[in-house]
């Protein structure tokens, strides 16, 4: 699978890519494709995969009634005309208000888009794109529970800190495995030690690597020898401090040190506020016609 001309990948080339540690790259949007529609948003996934993205990253909340939505903040305050917490508002009041453009914010634009829920989002995404589930761990098994039951397992992929047995625990035992990532960073970066247990025994789809310097650790050579080859390797570019600075502005300034410098390190999932233009790098610089 490759991202030619503009070419969109199906659904059974993004998971059969996905399911190959050394496939293709793939590019990951964050909080769906925000500078066309707002953040996290039913028309941000959309923009997401008519553009050829393979993944959109979303951040799921509960409502004070139960109902699992897509919202960053646990305020509605940036991104919408309303105000309050989203586990002490019920979903009716919080579909009252309408999404603000892009990242929102003060003054921002409110378009007619209200805020989605979850079922709605992978319904959406259903045979078209992957959807990275963050900020859910704690409510995994609600999450997966409405996955089964939409028929979107193949579309979820979860993520977590989490240490090993709670990992485990998840994955085995399941109907379908759920499709997970192990998140690396400095406040679990005692993993890195047990890595030979991960890549063998638990077996996470990716890795997500976070580092505040290039000549951390959990990014060394040491460690991504333990890891390629083994399972995808991830890596967030929207801000310098998740990728010891080889960030989205770097890689837009034309420097090799950006989106290039990770590559070169192994990573073949990139997470990026700027997905268009990481489409069209791959497409000129790895994977041409």
């Amino acid at each position: 699978m490759s991202h030619m001309n503009t070419q969109k990948p199906s659904f059974k080339e993004i998971v059969e890519n996905f399911s190959n540690p050394n496939g293709s790259h793939m590019i990951v949007s964050h909080r769906g494709h925000w500078r066309r529609a707002p953040e996290n948003s039913l028309n941000s996934i959309r923009f997401s995969y008519e553009s050829g993205i393979d993944v959109v990253e979303v951040d799921v909340q509960k409502t004070r009634d139960g109902v699992l939505v897509l919202m960053h903040d646990e305020r509605i305050d940036r991104m919408t005309n309303g105000s309050g917490r989203i586990d002490e508002l019920t979903f009716r009041q919080i579909r009252e208000f309408r999404l603000k453009e892009g990242q929102g914010g003060e003054g921002v634009a409110l378009t007619d888009e209200v805020v989605p829920t979850l079922r709605e989002a992978m319904l959406l995404a259903k045979d078209k794109v992957m959807i990275n589930l963050d900020k859910c761990w704690s409510l995994r098994e609600e999450v997966y529970a409405l996955l089964q039951e939409t028929g979107t397992l193949q579309e979820g992929l979860f993520k977590s800190t989490a240490d090993a047995d709670e990992v485990e625990r998840f994955l085995e035992g399941k109907a379908v495995r759920p499709q997970y990532m192990q998140i690396i960073e400095e406040s679990n970066r005692h993993i890195i030690a047990e890595l030979p247990r991960w890549t063998e025994d638990i077996k996470p789809d990716a890795f997500e690597l976070i580092f505040e310097h290039d000549n951390s650790h959990i990014i060394s050579e040491e460690t991504l020898q333990l890891l390629r080859g083994k399972a995808r390797i991830w890596i967030n570019t929207m801000w310098g401090h998740l990728c010891g600075g080889h960030d989205d502005q770097l890689a837009l300034s034309g420097s090799v040190l950006g989106w290039d410098w990770n590559f070169s390190k192994g990573a073949n999932m990139i997470q990026t506020d700027y997905p268009d233009e990481l489409f069209e790098h791959l497409h000129q610089k790895y994977e041409p016609v």
